[in-house]
């Protein structure tokens, strides 16, 4: 019986997976940025070299 009394109030596998899905939201969070930034850089880049290419 104390064995599961034990069992029950140990919140160590808890805890791992709190912070499993705060690590993964985290991650998913950064991917986005990443993605969004990329975009924004590259339509950038391409919006410079176009006006280069048309200026000369």
């Amino acid at each position: 019986m104390n064995n599961i009394q034990a069992f029950m109030s140990n919140e160590d596998g808890a805890t791992a997976l709190e912070y499993g899905l705060l690590a993964a939201l985290i991650a998913a969070v950064i991917i986005g940025a990443v993605q969004t930034l990329g975009t924004v850089v590259s339509t950038t880049f391409n919006t410079i070299a176009a006006n280069m290419t048309a200026a000369s």
